[in-house]
């Protein structure tokens, strides 16, 4: 048993060294090919500035074959300033970058062709190897730059593209402005005959007070002071219709507010009551309850239920047949407040659904109309 003990001993001894052999060469052969097939190139190079290995990206990226390389200059990658064309960002590639290890950017490289290109350089030094040895990486930047300057180019136009969008949504609000002042004058001119007849009537009441009071002066102080109060009242009323008009032609350059849209209603109803009552049109109220305040333009709101109703009033008109009814009524529906213009005018015909939008466009005869009531409201 001991001698046997002993010949089993020696023979794993023996066999330790051969796979110490076995193992190194695996890990040579792996590391090597890792080397090769690297993405950036890679190069090893001595302490006298010549090239030891180079892989294939190396190789690649500089034009030459390894054998062209390998034991020749590392300087010869080396651009010469004054006949060929360097970056004025980049330093030329010198031997100096290789005594101290790091990373060094915008290094202009000669390749074969005589073409430079700016790369990333980072060197390192091989700890343990004879005679000493960098290893040196490259990383191609000019892509990089190309694209980096193409995106400051781009940002370039971008910039003055926006500008211009600036300018031109300056130019459409100006314009939009103009058209919603165009608007409103244009129904102005549809409420001329109620104003007319608003005024009138107070007029008339006044004139009537103003001579019966001259008649009772001397003898019926009270009829007198009752006469004179119904013309106060009727002058407070003419007064009122004045500011409405002067409220309504001013531009609506105020800001948005808390808004009763039943008030907002009423107001817009207010001129066209009387046209209303003289075509035989009734206005049904169905107004939901607990309706919540708006955020928003009450002048502009009056100006878009003005146009709604004016619409139905011509479309009840268009029939001929001397009465019609709108309903307006107004709901709650999830966050918004729904205010609904429904009459039992003529309709539109799908062509005219087409187009009740565009400004301009109205169904009216010529001179009759100027259209863009659904446009300002839309």
């Amino acid at each position: 048993m001991p001698t046997g003990n002993k010949r089993t001993s020696s023979r794993a001894n023996s066999a330790r060294p051969e796979l110490k052999v076995v193992t190194a060469v695996v890990t040579q052969e792996k590391y090597h090919a890792l080397f090769e097939q690297a993405s950036d190139p890679i190069a090893t190079v001595t302490a006298d500035g010549r090239f030891d290995d180079v892989n294939q990206a190396f190789e690649e990226l500089c034009g030459y074959l390894k054998s062209e390389m390998v034991e020749q200059g590392f300087a010869r990658l080396a651009p010469d300033a004054k006949t060929h064309r360097v970056p004025a960002r980049a330093r030329p590639l010198n031997a100096e970058f290789l005594k101290v290890p790091g990373t060094y950017e915008d290094i202009a490289v000669l390749r074969k062709d005589g073409y430079v290109r700016v790369v990333d350089l980072s060197v390192r030094h091989v700890a343990g190897a004879e005679g000493g040895l960098a290893l040196v990486m490259l990383r191609d930047m000019s892509e990089k730059k190309r694209m980096e300057r193409e995106v400051i180019t781009k940002h370039a136009e971008l910039k003055n593209a926006y500008h211009e969008l600036e300018k031109k949504t300056a130019e459409l609000g100006s314009m939009q402005d103009s058209l919603v002042q165009a608007g409103k004058m244009a129904a102005l001119g549809e409420l001329a005959a109620g104003i007319a007849h608003e005024l009138n009537q107070p007029l008339q009441a006044i004139r009537g007070y103003a001579q019966e009071t001259g008649h009772v002066a001397d003898t019926d102080p009270t009829a007198v002071k009752e006469g004179l109060q119904e013309i106060i009242r009727h002058v407070d009323k003419m007064a009122q219709i004045i500011q409405y008009l002067r409220t309504h032609v001013r531009k609506s350059g105020e800001g948005f507010e808390e808004t009763d849209v039943h008030a907002a209603v009423e107001e817009a109803l207010k001129m066209l009551s009387r046209q209303f009552q003289m075509r035989g049109i009734e206005i049904e109220r169905e107004f939901g309850e607990e309706i919540p305040k708006v955020y928003a333009n009450p002048l502009q709101l009056e100006q878009v239920f003005i146009n709604l109703a004016t619409n139905a009033r011509d479309a009840i008109e268009a029939t001929g047949r001397g009465s019609g009814k709108v309903c307006i009524r107004t709901r709650v529906s999830g966050d918004f407040v729904e205010i609904e213009f429904e009459d039992n005018g003529c309709g539109m015909d799908q062509k005219t659904k087409q187009k009740a939008f565009n400004p301009f466009f109205t169904t009216k005869e010529v001179g009759k109309g100027m259209g863009m009531g659904l446009s300002i409201s839309y």
